[in-house]
């Protein structure tokens, strides 16, 4: 199945963005020692999002698009 231009931006656009807000909340994390033991934490979350958000896209997909 092949995908237009506007529908790959709109699937990559927000997973873009979201990698980009996780890669700044763990530098900011990083800056202040006390908050070192939730880096990991942040990481699990914005995996888990991630693949919740692959997966909704991949079952209601066909419908949407």
């Amino acid at each position: 199945m092949n995908y237009s231009t506007s529908t790959w931006i709109l699937i990559l656009g927000p997973l873009a963005v979201f990698l980009v807000i996780t890669v700044w909340v763990i530098e900011l994390l990083a800056k202040a020692p006390p908050w070192y033991p939730a880096i990991p934490i942040v990481i699990g979350f914005a995996v888990v999002f991630l693949a919740l958000g692959v997966l909704i896209r991949a079952k209601l997909g066909k419908i949407v698009f």
